[in-house]
């Protein structure tokens, strides 16, 4: 027959030395655990700010309006030949803008189109410093051809230009002709 032993004849058990073991492999897991969530953490922390801060400067002002709008008529009085105004960096605006039309869209809308104007109706001439990049301090004249309109913009009628530079964020020029019309206006 076999052997039975009772409980308080076999002193077997567990030992100091493996519960030493068992415990630092315990710790040695959990550090590991927790290097790896705090690394992925810290990683997706960093690319939550680089996230923000890009937005930050695609949204942020690059283009101010410098003076005021002029609008030129034709010499019947009927309809707007163009619009004229300065543009300048913004003053919170630390980066240069290319202001060319390989690097800027402009788009005229009213409430019977809206379409980008062409390279070639619109013109650019430096008041303050030369080249195509609009560095802080320097100043350009735009003036924007709208012969090609159909209806022409004229009397009473709102309207506007957005300006598109490559980056930073879209300036909107919104100006309402008066109800009469005379050969160059002020639009402020």
């Amino acid at each position: 027959m076999g052997r039975y032993t009772s409980l308080g004849e076999d002193q077997r058990g567990i030992t100091g030395l493996e519960t030493a073991i068992v415990l630092i492999a315990f710790v040695v897991v959990a550090s590991v655990f927790a290097f790896a969530v705090l690394s992925t953490g810290l990683i997706s922390s960093e690319k939550s700010k680089e996230t923000v801060l890009g937005a930050v400067g695609e949204a942020s002002a690059t283009l101010n309006v410098r003076g005021a709008v002029v609008a030129n008529v034709n010499a019947a009085l009927t309809g707007v030949d163009t619009i004229k105004f300065n543009l300048s960096n913004a003053s919170q605006s630390y980066k240069a803008v290319e202001v060319s039309d390989k690097a800027m869209i402009l788009t005229y809308v009213d409430e019977d189109q809206a379409l980008n104007i062409a390279a070639s109706d619109w013109t650019v001439t430096w008041l303050t410093g030369s080249g195509v990049i609009l560095d802080p301090g320097e100043q350009v004249e735009i003036v924007v051809t709208l012969t090609g309109l159909t209806p022409r913009l004229g009397k009473g009628k709102e309207f506007s230009i957005q300006v598109k530079p490559q980056t930073g964020a879209v300036l909107l020029i919104n100006r309402t002709m008066p109800p009469e019309l005379f050969r160059s206006l002020s639009l402020n």
